[in-house]
């Protein structure tokens, strides 16, 4: 249940802020001691306003340069660079008595997860109750507050290096800009959940926020992502099964993006047309020359053990799912979804895609009937899933 106590929104007296950059208060925390007493500070409230500042300078993994959190009463900025033990802050992180509020935090998730070996827990993601209230869908920060605060936050630091050391005024003043506004905008949100009967919803996907964060995904399950995969009989995907692992498992280890140690294209074309041979891997695969001399006995012993698994023991053939759905169908269900995110009020992309829609067309070849796939069941079972049940029935 989302935490319902009213933080008051603090006079520009209390927190020290104006709307100009340069007045911005903040109290920057760059010791174990200065952490442990923000942290401690921080258990007295209910509900906290994080947000982080990260890069990915050619590495697998997110390398996190600043974590902010706002009270209510006072704003932090944590510097993870120069802190040796971040422990009070992983604590404070998954406390289950204070509601973390995020924006959109998908990435936060993950830089959390590599930094801290936790994900933060509980959070309400003000992206997805812009979405569930109708405002917007995928609206960004600045948009955001925006339309609740009628404040126009700078933009200009947006892609600044936050690696550097020192951090510059500007840079500081917009991360800590970040956080103040946030749990602000959560408030006038919550008043509006509170009113409506979708505050389960908003519940439900954040839950779902800290599962499935790209870099924790089972090496052996990555290749199901791929499309087309259809088309390979279960010799071949065993083998794209293995070759998907090691270069998930080699990024990870090696810490640099996947494609940089072979491109998913190439594993697909060594896959489908049998390439076994580092000439092969340069000129079809397309495989750079580096890649070639440092990975080539890899993906070759790999390749002569996948040949050693019987069929019967690969994976199963896949099903296709992009052969083409009827359009009336189709369009009559995105009908459907448009009546009813408008009678909602909320945005339809939050209630399926199009590709959820035709998922749920081809369900209907069978003796059973239609069947709602798993992104339709929940929440969105009653919200749209038995509307559009129905609709096909007719």
């Amino acid at each position: 249940m989302l935490m319902g106590v009213r933080l008051p929104t603090p006079s520009k007296e209390e927190n020290g802020y104006e709307l100009s950059k340069s007045s911005v208060n903040y109290i920057y925390v760059d010791s174990t001691d200065q952490l442990e007493a923000m942290a401690q500070a921080c258990r007295v409230v209910d509900v906290l306003a994080v947000d982080t500042e990260f890069a990915r300078f050619n590495t697998y993994y997110p390398i996190v340069g600043l974590v902010q959190i706002y009270t209510g009463k006072a704003c932090y900025l944590i510097d993870p660079l120069d802190i040796e033990d971040l422990g009070p802050l992983a604590e404070l992180l998954v406390d289950q008595s204070i509601l973390k509020v995020f924006h959109a935090c998908s990435e936060d998730m993950e830089v959390f997860q590599h930094a801290l070996g936790i994900v933060p827990s509980p959070v309400f993601d003000t992206q997805i109750s812009g979405a569930v209230l109708g405002v917007g869908f995928s609206m960004g920060y600045q948009a955001m507050v925006e339309h609740y605060l009628d404040i126009s936050l700078p933009k200009d630091q947006t892609r600044s290096d936050w690696l550097a050391r020192p951090l510059s005024s500007d840079q500081l003043d917009y991360a800590a800009l970040d956080v103040i506004h946030l749990l602000q905008v959560y408030e006038k949100q919550f008043l509006a959940l509170e009113e409506s009967s979708k505050q389960a919803w908003v519940e439900a996907e954040s839950l779902a926020l800290g599962r499935d964060i790209p870099t924790m995904i089972d090496p052996e399950l990555y290749y199901i992502k791929i499309k087309g995969l259809w088309q390979l009989d279960r010799k071949q995907l065993n083998l794209l099964r293995t070759l998907c692992a090691w270069r998930e498992q080699t990024a990870r280890t090696e810490n640099k993006p996947r494609n940089r140690i072979v491109d998913q294209k190439a594993l697909v074309t060594i896959v489908r047309q049998g390439i076994d041979d580092r000439q092969g891997f340069q000129q079809e695969a397309k495989m750079t020359p580096r890649q070639v001399r440092k990975y080539a006995d890899n993906i070759l012993f790999l390749m002569d053990e996948a040949n050693l698994v019987p069929e019967n023991e690969c994976p199963p053939k896949v099903k296709r799912e992009d052969t083409p759905v009827s359009s009336t169908k189709l369009n009559h269900l995105r009908q459907i979804v448009e009546q009813r995110a408008e009678a909602l009020t909320v945005a339809p992309e939050l209630l399926t895609k199009r590709r959820h829609l035709e998922k749920l067309i081809r369900s209907g070849n069978g003796s059973a009937g239609y069947q709602l796939p798993e992104e339709l069941l929940g929440w969105r079972e009653q919200a749209i899933g038995q509307a559009l049940l129905e609709a096909l029935a007719e």
